[in-house]
């Protein structure tokens, strides 16, 4: 059978399952079905996926998800903390669902379940500009202090691939709280190089004027998706919204966020 002659045989079932249970018409306003409510963990501090600016949340994560609340008859009722709490509160169960540029990890899938994945991300090692820094051979890490957002992917990079090599350690790096501290250390020459995803990194040179350089890119490491509470149903009917949205609309929403 094909995909038209099945679709047209749900639509002429469906059209005769209404018309068997049409009843008189009401004289009375029929109030609108009630909004189902989805608990959101979020961490609006990697712009442009997520972000806070005038006391407002925004970003193309949010974005995204708005989208599917409005498909799928539903609000959200949104929750920020800082990045290992809202992962926290997705794994626990306290929200149903957390965004905020979340890579997918091995060590995160035995916690939260993911969504297909919506981005492939790129990490740069980033200096300031006048800084003299050139990255052709990784063992030369060592010479140099580097720092990331506590909590983020980037720990198992170190761990499972420049560890055994002997070019960097976990005990070497310096934690933050956020992507913003990260940057200040660089500016103020507390930090050589930082860890920072594509989207990021691009929000910071192209929207705020930062004087920050890639010096070298791990690609083919990250994609970025949404996390849902483990066993949550919801998780499959919103990879059905992504497949139904489709890679033009989602790139669109995503490069409105990156210019």
């Amino acid at each position: 059978m094909t995909i038209t002659r099945a679709l047209v045989g749900l639509f002429c079932a469906l059209v005769l399952t209404a018309c068997g249970q049409q009843e008189p018409a009401s004289t009375g306003g029929a109030a609108a079905p009630a909004l189902t409510t989805v608990t959101v963990a979020v961490s609006p501090a990697s712009p442009p996926m997520l972000f806070a600016q005038d006391g407002k949340t925004m970003g193309a994560d949010l974005d995204i998800f708005e989208g599917y609340c409005k498909a799928r008859g539903c609000q959200l009722k949104i929750t920020a903390y800082d990045w290992q709490g809202m992962l926290g509160a997705v794994s626990s169960g306290q929200a149903e669902v957390a965004f905020s540029g979340i890579s997918i990890t091995a060590k995160r899938k035995e916690a939260m379940d993911f969504s297909a994945p919506y981005y492939d991300n790129a990490w740069h090692l980033v200096s300031l500009k006048d800084k003299d820094i050139q990255i052709t051979d990784l063992a030369v890490l060592k010479k140099y202090s580097i720092g990331y957002p506590r909590g983020m992917a980037y720990a198992d990079l170190i761990q499972n691939e420049l560890e055994p090599k002997g070019y960097y350690t976990l005990a070497q790096v310096k934690l933050y709280p956020t992507y913003n501290e990260v940057v200040a250390d660089l500016r103020n020459g507390n930090l050589d190089l930082a860890f920072i995803e594509e989207p990021v990194l691009a929000n910071f040179i192209g929207k705020e004027k930062m004087p920050l350089v890639s010096r070298y890119v791990f690609a083919g490491h990250d994609q970025l998706g949404f996390a849902f509470a483990k066993g949550s149903a919801r998780r499959d009917d919103f990879n059905q919204y992504l497949t139904e949205l489709g890679p033009e609309k989602l790139k669109a929403i995503i490069d409105k966020w990156m210019k």
